[in-house]
């Protein structure tokens, strides 16, 4: 058993099938059929009940919204394809699903089948299509993203005339239906209203996929980072203007993003008064926490878009980023985006090793890590805010931002009482 342990180490990255279980789990009414044994199955755990204490991915009633064919790679029916479109037939007339995915673990890739054309085959109530079976190539953020697309290919044709001054948005991770997300969202729809545009969809949004046609109408899609493909698609499908943006996270982070959104609009001039003043508001809030916040460096752990957010929101509170471990593989970041440690799907050893192996000035005193890099130790024993997929130990059953200015003011409370209490405990300083 060590020999295999230490031949396979633990690896802080997420998988493939995890991020399209969580765009299903997004969806209210979808469902996503994978092609292949039930062992798939238990990574929905990770989302359903433990990170998202509202999600109905799984039912009581027998009315799951993630399920498996049960197909094994061995012996091959003799008309796979048959099978399979039958299932996603039933699924599609059963009145429990307002749309239907499949996808199929790399066995039956391997084997050649055509999920686009069994999904196009299939004629029912609600509308069928296919996520590429990907898992042996890609991971999490990009099962996610692809999930989306095929979910924006499924949109019927527009038959109206784009509106002016109404935005779309493609790509939001909406990880859980809590109330982090939720106060997100209102915040969002409130700030566009005060820059003078009109928020028509949010994709996903928690909504049901009827809800996602009102993106339709939208003159302008902003294309957030989880979702590049589908609001690509989403623009091409429209004849939308297509604007990519970072997360609004933090004061300069906000309002960057939404004088993008107010530009792709075709508005002109700075962000209107109202506007300014609740940048304000939201950085008196965070200068009340400056002189509590231990001094130096901060560790991140989580994905790296959130990253990208989290850095620029760390300059504005005085803090640099030390180390950064990032869940996935690797890819490009923005400009600026950098960290003197920075690692893409480390084994967790291996982290947890550079880590103490920095210098006692980039030692970090902070740290924004995901549920399972805190649990791993890539924290470092830092002062730690849970951010991020998954959160096993923080739930939010009110509203609580993170996102645009009020999120900017939490989180750097957040942080402020992580840092006070682990003073009280005797640890980072």
């Amino acid at each position: 058993m060590k020999e295999i342990r230490e031949a396979f180490p633990k690896t802080y990255t997420l998988p493939y099938h995890l991020g399209a279980y969580l765009a299903v789990n997004a969806v209210a009414d979808a469902c996503l059929v994978v092609d292949g044994l039930s062992c798939a199955l238990p990574k929905a755990d990770l989302v359903a009940g433990n990170h998202d204490l509202n999600s109905t991915l799984f039912s009581a009633l027998g009315r799951d919204r993630v399920l498996a064919t049960g197909t094994g790679p061995l012996p091959q029916a003799a008309n796979p394809e048959k099978n399979l479109t039958e299932l996603l037939r039933t699924a599609a007339n059963s009145g429990s699903y307002g749309t239907v995915l499949v996808t199929g673990l790399p066995y039956m890739a391997l084997a050649g089948l055509d999920y686009d054309g069994v999904a196009a085959a299939v004629r029912g109530r609600a509308p069928v299509g296919a996520v590429p079976a990907l898992s042996m190539d890609e991971d999490w953020l990009d099962g996610y993203d692809r999930s989306l697309e095929a979910l924006v290919s499924l949109l019927p044709p527009r038959r109206r005339a784009l509106k002016k001054n109404t935005v779309a948005l493609a790509g939001y991770l909406y990880d859980r239906g809590e109330g982090d997300h939720r106060a997100n969202l209102a915040e969002l729809r409130r700030l566009l209203g005060l820059a003078g545009l009109e928020l028509a969809c949010v994709l996903p949004g928690g909504t049901d996929f009827k809800s996602w046609e009102a993106a339709l109408g939208a003159s302008v899609v902003v294309s957030l980072p989880y979702g590049r493909r589908a609001a690509a698609r989403l623009a091409a499908h429209t004849g939308a203007r297509l604007v990519e943006t970072g997360l609004p996270l933090g004061l300069a982070g906000t309002s960057d993003w939404l004088l993008a959104a107010r530009k792709a609009a075709g508005l002109k001039g700075p962000l209107p008064p109202a506007l300014a003043a609740e940048e304000r508001a939201a950085a008196a809030a965070m200068a009340r926490a400056l002189g509590a916040l231990p001094p130096g460096g901060l560790v991140f752990a989580g994905d790296p878009h959130l990253f990208a957010a989290v850095a620029g929101f760390a300059r504005e509170i005085g803090l640099r980023v030390a180390a950064a471990f990032l869940n996935c593989r690797s890819r490009a970041l923005p400009p600026g985006c950098r960290a003197p440690l920075l690692m893409f799907s480390p084994p967790v050893e291996a982290a947890r090793r550079a880590l103490a192996g920095l210098g006692e000035y980039d030692r970090p005193g902070l740290a924004v890590c995901d549920y399972f890099a805190r649990a791993e130790g890539l924290a470092g024993g830092a002062a730690c805010a849970e951010l991020g997929f998954p959160s096993y130990t923080r739930h939010c059953l009110h509203d609580e931002p993170f996102l645009c200015y009020s999120g900017a003011a939490a989180l750097a409370g957040r942080l402020l009482n992580a840092s006070l209490e682990s003073l009280a405990r005797g640890g980072a300083r």
